[in-house]
Parts: structure tokens; C-alpha cells; sequence
């Protein structure tokens, strides 16, 4: 059974995604949809950041080094959101043969360390789209607020193809 992620989504649809998304569930690291907007494609969300995440359970913790949300956590919670736009704005579904991956990272900055405990609020807004018929090449910009400071801050583009890609 598919997790339940609450917000202002189909449910059905959600579920649909999930069932069917390119990764295991535990690697879709967002818990809660606060809102999505596919006029302005904008995307809300939260990053519990209590759950487990494998690379924050791994790290060696000391005063020097506070355990934190890695910035590969970080970059596949970009993941997470920009398939959300792929499926809920354009229409990719991986249900129907359609595939995405990241394929450029314009600039990423990771503003503080992330803590584990606080929710992450994850803020996606499309800034360049074209769409075909077979392909979507989506930019996003990518703001991750934790207790009212920014923490990352990213520019990346994702394509999504229908079809073999290789």
C-alpha cells in the first residue's frame, strides 16, 4: 500500500504516482503537498526531516560535525519535486512510459546546514519549460526554508522523454 502524502492533489492520482514512481517510496522525500499551482507551476512542500534518510544515518556525528540533512538528500528532494511537476503539470507519467533525470545542476547553493528534527520547507517553481510531444525540458529554481532561514537555494533542469532513452 502506498504511503499517504496529504495536500491539495487527487488522491487517486497520487497514488498512481507513487506506485509507479522511478525510485522506491523511502527515496520520494516529500511528506506533505502544501500546495500546488499549475498556473504559476509552483510547488509547496514539506521534508520531514525526522524520517529516516539514509545518508543522515550514516554520518559519524560529533561536535564538529552536527548531524543534518546531507546535500544529497538535498538534491534528491529536487528529484522528488520536479517529478511532481513532470506528472501533475505536464502530464509524464511513468505509468505510460515516460522517464526523467536531472541533467544539469546551473548552481546550487547550500546556504546552512540542514538539521534533523525541524520540517523542511521546500519551495519549486518552473523558470523555463518546453514541452514536445515525446519530451519536457523543464528549469526549476529550488528554495528549502528550515525554522525561517534558507538553507538551499538551487538552479537545475530536468528532462523527462517518453521512451527508451539508451
Amino acid at each position: 500500500m502506498a504511503r499517504i502524502i496529504p495536500g491539495p492533489h487527487d488522491a487517486t492520482e497520487m497514488d498512481a504516482f507513487l506506485k509507479s514512481f522511478l525510485y522506491r517510496e523511502e527515496a520520494f522525500l516529500v511528506d506533505e503537498i502544501r500546495q500546488m499551482d499549475a498556473e504559476s507551476k509552483t510547488i509547496e512542500a514539506v521534508l520531514d526531516t525526522q524520517r529516516p534518510l539514509p545518508f543522515a544515518a550514516a554520518q559519524r556525528v560529533d561536535s564538529l560535525h552536527p548531524a543534518h540533512v546531507s546535500a544529497a538528500e538535498l538534491l534528491m528532494a529536487t528529484g522528488s519535486l520536479g517529478c511532481l511537476h513532470a506528472w501533475f503539470f505536464h502530464g509524464c507519467r511513468w505509468d505510460q512510459g515516460w522517464a526523467g533525470f536531472g541533467n544539469r545542476i546551473h548552481r546550487a547553493d547550500f546556504k546552512r546546514l540542514a538539521a534533523l528534527g525541524p520540517p523542511l520547507i521546500m519551495h519549486s517553481h518552473e523558470t523555463r519549460t518546453r514541452v514536445g510531444k515525446a519530451r519536457v525540458v523543464i528549469r526549476y529554481a529550488f528554495n528549502f526554508w528550515q525554522e525561517d532561514e534558507l538553507v538551499y537555494q538551487g538552479d537545475q533542469t530536468a528532462m523527462f522523454f517518453k521512451g527508451k532513452v539508451l
